[in-house]
C-alpha cells in the first residue's frame, strides 16, 4: 500500500509543477509587436493623420480626403478596421509612429533619406513637388500699364490689318478709276488714294454721293465699315485682356524670383527645408490655412508649399485673390510611414500594387483631382 500511495503523490507534484509553469509562461508572454496581425481577432489599425487638404480635409467629423480613401481601401483589402488618431501638425506624425503610438501614419508625408532612417515607408503612392502661391494684386501705375501692352501681338495685328486695308484699297481703286479722276493716276498713287478712302469709310461709314450711289457702292461701303469695326474690336480686346492679366500677375513667377521676398511656409516640412538650403528666410505659420490667411492679408508676398495643396485651395477660393504661379520644383513622393520592422509593410505594399493594377487607385485619384494621375 505504501508504494502506490508514494507513486500517486509523485504524480500529483508533477502535474502541479506543470500547471504552475504554464500559468507563469502565459502571464509573462510578450505583447505582440506593433503591426502584427492576430488572425483570430485582428485589432483595428491605429493610423495617425494630420490635416492637409486635399489629402486629409480639415473640419470633418469623420476623416475625409484622398489619403484617407487610399488607406481605407488598403484596410478593406487587409480585412482590418481603422482607428484614426489625429495629430496636430504634419511634423508630429513621424514621432508619433516612432513612439509606438500608431501602427502607421498617412497624410502628405514626403519620403526622404533622413526620414527613412527613422521609420519605414510603403512604396510611394503620390508624386508631388513644391510650388508658389502669390497674392494677385492690381497694379494701376502708368509704367505698369505701358509694360503690360502686348507689343508683339499688336505688331502682328497691325500687319494683318494693313494687308486687309491694302486689299480693300485695291477694290476701291477698281470701282472708282473709271469715274473718279483722283484714281486715274499711276498705280501706287492711286492705291494711296484708295487707302485714304478705305480709312475714311472705316472711320465714318460713308463714301461719295449719298443720293445716287451705285449698287456696288451700297454693298462695299457697309461691308468695309463692318470689317473696320471687327478689326478695332479685336485690337481693343487684345490690349485690354493682356493688360488685365498682366496687372493680376505678381513679380514672383518662379523659385528664381523668391530672393528678397517675404515668404511663409510651415516649419518641419520639405518646403521649409528647401528654403533653408537655398538661404531664403521665411515666416513660420502653423498650417497651410494660416499661410493662406497671412498671404491674403498682405503680410507676406508668397507661400512655398506642396503643389497639390496650393492648387486645391487656389481652385476653391474662387475669387481670384490668390494664384499659383511658376512650375513645380523640388519633386517629391508621398508614402505611408510605418514603425521600423513593421510586419504591415509587405501587406500594405501588396494592397497598393493591386490598387494600381486594377484601376482602384485611378478612380480615387480622379475623385479628388479630376484628372488621370501622371505617369
Amino acid at each position: 500500500m505504501s508504494k502506490p500511495m508514494s507513486w500517486r503523490l509523485g504524480f500529483g507534484f508533477v502535474v502541479l509543477a506543470s500547471l504552475t509553469t504554464n500559468l507563469f509562461a502565459v502571464g509573462n508572454e510578450p505583447a505582440p509587436p506593433a503591426g502584427s496581425v492576430d488572425s483570430q481577432n485582428p485589432a483595428p489599425l491605429r493610423v495617425a493623420t494630420a490635416n492637409i487638404a486635399p489629402f486629409v480635409l480639415p473640419g470633418t467629423t469623420v476623416p475625409e480626403g484622398f489619403s484617407i480613401d487610399i488607406f481605407n481601401e488598403i484596410a478593406r483589402r487587409l480585412h482590418r478596421n481603422v482607428a484614426w488618431y489625429p495629430v496636430a501638425t504634419q511634423a508630429g506624425l513621424l514621432p508619433y509612429v516612432q513612439s509606438g503610438n500608431a501602427d502607421a501614419a498617412i497624410s502628405a508625408i514626403t519620403m526622404t533619406p533622413e526620414r527613412e532612417s527613422r521609420v519605414d515607408f510603403s512604396i510611394p503612392y503620390f508624386d508631388s513637388g513644391l510650388q508658389i502661391m502669390v497674392h494677385a494684386r492690381n497694379d494701376n501705375s502708368f509704367l505698369a500699364t505701358i509694360r503690360s501692352i502686348p507689343w508683339l501681338a499688336i505688331g502682328q495685328f497691325v500687319g494683318v490689318a494693313a494687308a486687309i486695308v491694302f486689299l480693300l484699297a485695291n477694290v476701291v481703286w477698281l470701282m472708282e478709276k473709271k469715274d473718279d479722276r483722283s484714281f486715274q493716276k499711276p498705280y501706287w498713287r492711286a492705291i494711296g488714294e484708295g487707302v485714304w478712302v478705305t480709312m475714311l469709310i472705316i472711320a465714318t461709314g460713308e463714301h461719295g454721293e449719298r443720293d445716287a450711289p451705285g449698287i456696288w457702292k451700297r454693298v462695299l461701303v457697309p461691308t468695309m465699315w463692318l470689317i473696320g469695326v471687327v478689326l478695332i474690336a479685336q485690337l481693343t480686346a487684345t490690349v485690354t485682356s493682356s493688360q488685365t492679366v498682366a496687372r493680376l500677375q505678381s513679380s514672383i513667377r518662379g523659385p528664381d524670383d523668391l530672393p528678397g521676398k517675404s515668404i511663409a511656409t510651415v516649419p518641419g516640412t520639405i518646403a521649409a527645408d528647401y528654403l533653408t538650403q537655398h538661404g531664403l528666410k521665411f515666416i513660420s505659420v502653423s498650417s497651410a490655412d494660416d499661410g493662406f490667411r497671412v498671404l491674403a492679408q498682405g503680410d507676406v508676398q508668397a507661400i512655398v508649399y506642396d503643389a497639390p495643396t496650393l492648387q486645391y485651395w487656389a481652385a476653391r477660393l474662387g475669387n481670384g485673390e490668390l494664384a499659383v504661379v511658376g512650375p513645380i520644383f523640388r519633386p517629391e513622393k508621398y508614402g505611408i510611414a510605418l514603425p521600423g520592422g513593421s510586419q504591415l509593410r509587405k501587406s500594405i505594399n501588396e494592397a497598393l500594387l493591386a490598387m494600381f493594377e486594377d484601376g482602384t487607385y485611378e478612380q480615387i485619384y480622379r475623385k479628388w483631382f479630376g484628372r488621370q494621375p501622371a505617369g
